[in-house]
């Protein structure tokens, strides 16, 4: 995950407060989806442009949102960031927000890669009993790079009993040997 700037979590913050306060979190979530997939860093650049009055600037965003029918509180949120001619951010407020919004709701996001399909659900049960208090979220990839076994991918822990890695230690403990 990359690094997100100290300005891209004082927006998201407060962003997911009002969202909070207005028991809007799943709306405000939803809409900041529609627009990361719409979103461009060539549109951002340009309005970050400095002749591009600011005015020029709000009313363009206001067509955007009022285009992808955004509530009222997500369309001046991006007016706000607009204006401040930080749009160029929104990838990492919005990755922010994310975040938030799953410390919220206890959610614990698990990346599991594996070569073939899994039962996901056999993980899950094991995962729960070690996360008792989060509702554990899955998301399965396959990568025949791992050549075999699985990895399993929680915050910034890795678990992994992939072929791969078997093979390089194996390949490491020879070197040390005839060395």
């Amino acid at each position: 995950m990359p690094r997100v700037s100290v300005i891209a979590k004082t927006y998201a913050k407060t962003l997911f407060l009002a969202s909070k306060n207005n028991n809007s979190i799943d709306k405000i979530s939803d809409e900041l989806e529609v627009f990361r997939k719409n979103f461009s860093n060539s549109f951002a650049q340009e309005l970050k442009n400095p002749v591009v009055s600011k005015n020029d600037m709000i009313k363009i965003i206001n067509e955007v949102t009022s285009k992808f029918k955004l509530g009222t509180l997500t369309s001046n949120f991006f007016a706000s960031i607009v204006k401040n001619r930080r749009l160029n951010l929104f990838p990492e407020i919005h990755e922010e927000f994310n975040r938030m919004v799953r410390d919220y709701k206890k959610i614990l996001e698990v990346e599991v890669v594996s070569t073939v399909g899994l039962n996901i659900e056999n993980i899950k049960i094991l995962l729960e009993k070690s996360y008792p208090d989060k509702k554990i979220l899955i998301k399965h990839t396959l990568s025949p790079k791992i050549l075999g076994g699985l990895q399993i991918k929680i915050g910034s822990k890795v678990i992994d009993a992939s072929l791969k890695n078997h093979l390089e230690k194996i390949q490491k403990e020879c070197l040390l040997a005839i060395n």
